[in-house]
C-alpha cells in the first residue's frame, strides 16, 4: 500500500545524531545497506562501516532493486526422477536499505505492484517482508525528469521513514508500523517537531520544483497516445542505428523486471536446480522461443519495445507509467541516447502530420 504523509507522524534528527541511528539499523538487522562511493560511481552496497555512506549523491550506478530482486535467484530443487520439489528454507535476511531517492522508492513500488498484485510471488513477498526501506532527499542533475513522471517526491511510494534534509537536521516522516517501530527503539534519538523546522521542510520542498530546467523536460501529456500514433514512425529506426542492444538502459532500470530461467542438473545428474535470473528485453536471444523465431527479430523492434512498454504497457497493467524519470538509462548509455530526446522526436513527429 502506498505511503502518505502525515504530519503528526514527523520527528526531527539531528545530523549530529545520525550515525548513531545508522548503527543502531546495522545492531537490529542482519544487514544495513546504503549508498558509498566506488571508483567514479555511487553505489548501494553493503555496509561494515557506517562513516563509508555517502548522503549527498544524484543517482547509483545501480537500482536498490537487486536487494529485492536479485539479479541471480534460486526458485526451487528438484529430483530429476520424480519431479519432486523440494522444501525450501526461508533464506531472507532482515536487512534495511537506507538512503534510497524518491524515483527509486516509486521504482520499487511498482515492483511490489507486479509481484505482488493478482498472483503474489512468495519469494519477493518473503524478502520485501523482511525489508525496511529509509528514503532519503535529493536534488536533480540535468539527466533527472521525475519532475515530469510524479516520482520526484516519495508521496504515493512505499516506504517506512523518509529524511528530508533541512540544513542541520532532518525532517523524518513516518511511512508504515516498521518506521513507527524503528523510531521507538531509537528512544532518545529522534525530537518533536517545531514550527521552524516545519517552516524548513516546506521551504526545502518547495525548492525542489524549481531545480529542474523545464526546456530539458518531456512533455508526458498522452504520450502513450503518441507512441501508439508514431509505432511506424523512422525516429525508432533512426534512434535504434546508435544502440548497441547492450541492455545497459534495462540494467540500470529500477523497474525493468524481465527475466529467463535455466535448470542446471548436479554433478550426479539426481537434481535439478532452477534458477531465474534478470536479463533484457534488448538482448538479440530474449524474444526468440521454441522452433528459433524471434518476436523481437530486429534491433528497432527491440528498441520500440522497451518504450512501448515503459508507456503504454505499464498503464494498461497497473494505471501508471513504468518509467520514474531518474535518467539512469540516458546517464549511463554507452551509446549516448537520450529517452528525453527520442521522445521529444516522437511528439514532433506527431505535430507535423496532425499540424498541432
Amino acid at each position: 500500500m502506498s505511503t502518505l504523509f502525515k504530519l503528526e507522524k514527523a520527528k526531527i534528527l539531528s545530523k549530529s545524531r545520525i550515525f548513531d541511528f545508522l548503527n543502531l539499523l546495522k545492531e537490529n538487522f542482519d544487514s544495513l545497506i546504503a549508498p558509498v562511493r566506488k571508483g567514479k560511481y555511487t553505489v548501494f552496497s553493503e555496509i561494515e562501516n557506517v562513516e563509508d555512506i555517502v548522503f549527498e549523491y544524484t543517482r547509483t550506478l545501480l537500482p536498490p532493486k537487486k536487494f529485492i530482486l536479485k539479479y541471480r535467484r534460486e526458485r526451487f530443487t528438484y529430483d530429476a526422477q520424480t519431479l519432486e520439489i523440494e522444501k525450501q528454507e526461508n533464506l531472507s535476511k532482515k536487512q534495511v536499505i537506507f538512503g534510497v531517492h524518491p524515483c527509486d522508492l516509486h521504482g520499487l513500488t511498482i515492483l511490489d505492484q507486479i509481484h505482488l498484485g493478482e498472483f503474489p510471488d512468495p519469494r519477493y513477498l518473503e524478502v520485501r517482508r523482511n525489508t525496511v526501506l529509509i528514503g532519503l532527499s535529493c536534488e536533480p542533475d540535468e539527466w533527472c525528469y521525475c519532475i515530469s513522471t510524479g516520482t520526484a517526491f516519495p508521496d504515493g511510494a512505499n516506504w517506512d521513514l523518509f529524511l528530508t534534509d533541512i540544513g542541520d537536521k532532518y525532517f523524518v516522516s513516518i511511512g508504515s508500523d516498521k518506521g513507527d517501530e524503528l523510531v521507538h527503539l531509537s528512544d532518545g534519538l529522534f525530537e518533536e517537531v517545531t514550527e521552524e523546522d516545519l517552516n524548513k521542510f516546506k521551504e526545502e520542498t518547495a525548492k525542489k520544483k524549481h531545480l529542474f530546467d523545464y526546456e530539458r523536460l518531456p512533455d508526458l501529456e498522452r504520450i502513450s497516445q503518441v507512441i501508439e500514433l508514431e509505432y511506424e514512425s523512422e525516429v525508432w529506426k533512426k534512434e535504434a542505428e546508435r544502440c548497441l542492444s547492450c541492455g545497459t538502459c534495462t540494467n540500470t532500470c529500477p523497474t525493468c523486471f524481465c527475466y529467463t530461467s535455466v535448470d542446471i542438473p548436479s554433478l550426479d545428474g539426481k537434481k535439478v536446480q532452477r534458477v531465474e535470473f534478470i536479463t533484457s528485453c534488448q538482448y538479440p536471444y530474449y524474444s526468440r522461443v521454441a522452433g528459433g523465431h524471434e518476436f523481437l527479430e530486429d534491433r528497432t523492434a527491440r528498441f520500440r519495445h522497451r518504450y512501448y512498454h515503459k508507456f503504454v504497457g505499464y498503464p494498461y497493467q497497473i494505471g501508471k507509467f513504468g518509467c520514474v524519470g531518474c535518467g539512469r538509462c540516458s546517464a549511463f548509455c554507452p551509446a549516448n541516447i537520450s529517452m528525453v530526446k527520442t521522445l521529444k522526436k516522437l511528439r514532433e513527429g506527431k505535430k507535423e502530420k496532425t499540424n498541432v
